[in-house]
């Protein structure tokens, strides 16, 4: 078993990190108090292709494995959140479905644009009351004559909507039939019928957008159709893989991003005439946050590899369990953080308490933690019910 990084994503990733460190870092600060994103370091997000890394490069992507996309997501996630909720989401859940289910003719159009940065995807699936449940959505897809659907509903907490370009709307054919009723439609911002609504304040995510998206008889041509009716559930399912391998990443690279700062802190900072470093309760606690950060990054690479050589289902189970693990470890790496840094930790002189509730998200989005846990114990099961079956 290998686990020395291959010699070109070894040198991929510190090529992000020099990035990251020198073009998007010094802009944490300025994005938090403004919100906005500078230009130039959204130009820089593109010239290193940071928006299609998984994409194939038949389609204008970087044409990375899984591992290499999660290479970069761990960089980056050392820098302000809004740079990955605007490039790593539009690798994932922002291109995948037309990726995975698009007609060639979609894939031509619109996989480069995400690829390069020139439009951004927005990935509208969660409703008031279908979040974790997601088959229980409610927004209508009518069919209208052969040629088109007609989409009616609205959705909430859509990341990038009042960015994206492009939208996936999920929507069913027939709330009684679950996720057997629910389709995926390819949807250009500026259709009539689609609207930006409320953007939601959130309690961290400066400089990207989560808001409302409104569809009014919402007219969409056949062709956008993504891999034909009742498709729409698996489509979310395959993309939401992809999404949680690079949340389990993201969390390894914010935690280690943490680590560093406590460890330099911990040399620095002198209480009772000794450094923070010689006390064996800092000791303690920084040792428990390296083993911490180094776990969940075995499972965030396992991960990556699953994705890339695995069965669908070991993909599946294998995202679950790094998010899952990544979401708490992040959490408990972010405390031990701030409570070394103290007072100053708390303040928003320093990035700790942005970090802190940054991180504290991923327990909630693309799955909660606790659906995390229902989609291990299942395999788990399974599992053990082959074990056990009569031969």
């Amino acid at each position: 078993m290998q686990f020395a990084l291959p010699a070109d994503l070894d040198s991929w990733q510190q090529r992000v990190r020099q990035f990251v460190r020198e073009e998007l870092q010094p802009h944490d600060a300025t994005i938090e108090a403004s919100g906005e994103v500078p230009e130039a370091a959204m130009a820089g997000l593109r010239r290193m292709g940071l928006f299609g890394t998984n994409t194939p490069t038949a389609y204008g992507g970087l044409g990375l494995s899984m591992l290499g996309s999660c290479l970069a997501i761990e960089e980056i996630a050392k820098a302000h959140t809004a740079f990955y909720y605007l490039s790593g989401v539009n690798v994932h859940i922002g291109s995948k479905p037309i990726e995975f289910e698009g007609s060639e003719a979609l894939k031509r159009r619109w996989l480069p644009e995400l690829a390069s940065g020139r439009t951004i995807g927005a990935f509208a699936l969660t409703e008031a009351d279908a979040g974790s449940d997601a088959a229980r959505l409610k927004t209508e897809a009518r069919r209208d004559g052969p040629g088109h659907y007609v989409l009616n509903g609205s959705k909430i907490y859509i990341t990038n909507a009042p960015e994206a370009g492009l939208f996936t709307v999920f929507a069913t054919a027939d709330p009684s039939l679950g996720a057997r009723g629910v389709s995926a439609f390819v949807v250009e911002a500026g259709t009539p019928g689609l609207k930006i609504g409320r953007t939601i304040e959130m309690s961290a995510g400066r400089g990207s957008s989560h808001a409302e998206v409104i569809l009014e008889d919402c007219r969409v041509p056949a062709t956008n159709l993504l891999g034909g009716e009742g498709k729409g559930f698996e489509i979310a399912m395959r993309c939401l893989d992809a999404g949680r391998t690079h949340w389990g990443a993201y969390c390894v690279g914010a935690a280690q991003q943490l680590l560093d700062l406590a460890v330099a802190r911990a040399s620095s900072r002198e209480t009772f005439g000794r450094r923070l470093r010689e006390h064996q309760g800092i000791e303690w606690m920084l040792a428990d946050m390296a083993a911490a950060v180094h776990g969940a990054r075995l499972v965030a690479y396992e991960a990556a590899w699953r994705y890339d050589h695995g069965t669908p289902g070991e993909r599946t189970r294998a995202a679950a369990m790094s998010k899952l693990i990544g979401a708490d470890m992040v959490q408990r790496v972010a405390d031990a953080t701030l409570q070394i840094f103290g007072g100053a930790g708390y303040s928003k002189d320093l990035p700790i308490e942005r970090i802190w509730r940054e991180t504290r998200v991923v327990r909630i989005l693309d799955g909660t933690s606790e659906m995390m846990r229902r989609i291990v114990a299942r395999d788990l099961f399974r599992e053990a019910d082959r074990r056990n079956a009569p031969l």
